[in-house]
């Protein structure tokens, strides 16, 4: 049997700035450092850049910067390329915020899953507000790891990440725009009804409706508990502010699992997750 040869991954990389295709562009030492040392790109590669625009750039390194005293790499861009991998269905992940590094699973797992907006949370059993210094230091890992995850799984629009808040602030700004809020769901184990079959009704009564506008996309907000999950009158007060209690099966799972897990049915139902 043959082997055939594997083509190697074009490195992406993500530039906090104005992109433009057909131009010059002198990257900032920190960058040109983590484009140079850590992806190993050297003159004359070709890789990917993208700002969040919902465009890719392809961009070839023309000095790698390391001779130079300034040490910054310069590439020339080429023509921007609009990225066809975002899903149709709008996600907000409201996640109480966990212990260690479930967090960080959780949010790098979502991103490459299709997220597009994360509301971290304190509920009753999560991980405790930190001073404001560490909760700066905090929001910046985060912000790194929906970066990365980005770069890896190939999206040219970032998802959003707002400041962490209390569970009731954020079931509050819901109800508070309950017109243009996304059909929430809170993760219950005792539900009586499935986050499956809720969304497979979603998808039918939209399939049915004969004026069914696919311009104003369907958006889901899914709301996940800790690791010991939220309480009965956290989740009472979620279904009070509009939430569905969905349960996903006869097994409980672990916090960092249940989120992408709950994306993963919603990319599948409504989404593109098996194109």
């Amino acid at each position: 049997m043959m082997k055939t040869e594997r083509t190697a991954r074009v490195a992406r990389f993500y530039h906090e700035g104005e992109l433009q295709g057909n131009a010059e562009l002198t990257l900032p030492k920190t960058a040109s450092h983590h484009l140079i040392t850590v992806l190993r790109t050297r003159q004359g590669d070709v890789i990917e850049l993208f700002n969040g625009d919902g465009f890719n750039y392809r961009a070839t390194v023309l000095e790698t910067g390391q001779r130079t005293p300034g040490k910054r790499a310069q590439l020339q861009v080429h023509q921007a390329c609009a990225a066809q991998n975002e899903s149709p269905v709008l996600i907000t992940l409201i996640q109480a915020i966990s212990r260690g590094d479930r967090m960080d699973t959780t949010l790098r797992q979502s991103v490459e899953l299709g997220v597009n907006h994360v509301q971290p949370v304190y509920s009753r059993h999560s991980a405790k507000p930190l001073d404001e210094k560490r909760t700066a230091k905090k929001m910046e890992h985060w912000q790194s790891i929906l970066i990365s995850a980005s770069e890896q799984s190939g999206r040219a629009c970032l998802p959003t990440l707002a400041p962490a808040i209390s569970l009731q602030e954020a079931l509050e700004t819901l109800a508070s725009r309950a017109s243009s809020a996304p059909s929430l769901y809170v993760l219950d184990p005792t539900a009586q009804s499935s986050l499956t079959a809720q969304l497979r009704a979603m998808h039918l009564t939209q399939a049915a409706a004969a004026d069914n506008d696919t311009s104003h996309p369907v958006s889901i907000g899914l709301i996940i508990g800790p690791e010991s999950g939220l309480d009965a009158d956290e989740i009472a007060k979620a279904v009070e502010s509009g939430a569905h209690a969905a349960t996903i099966g006869p097994r409980i799972l672990r916090t960092e699992t249940a989120g992408p897990a709950c994306i993963a049915l919603t990319q599948a139902i409504l989404g593109d997750l098996d194109q």
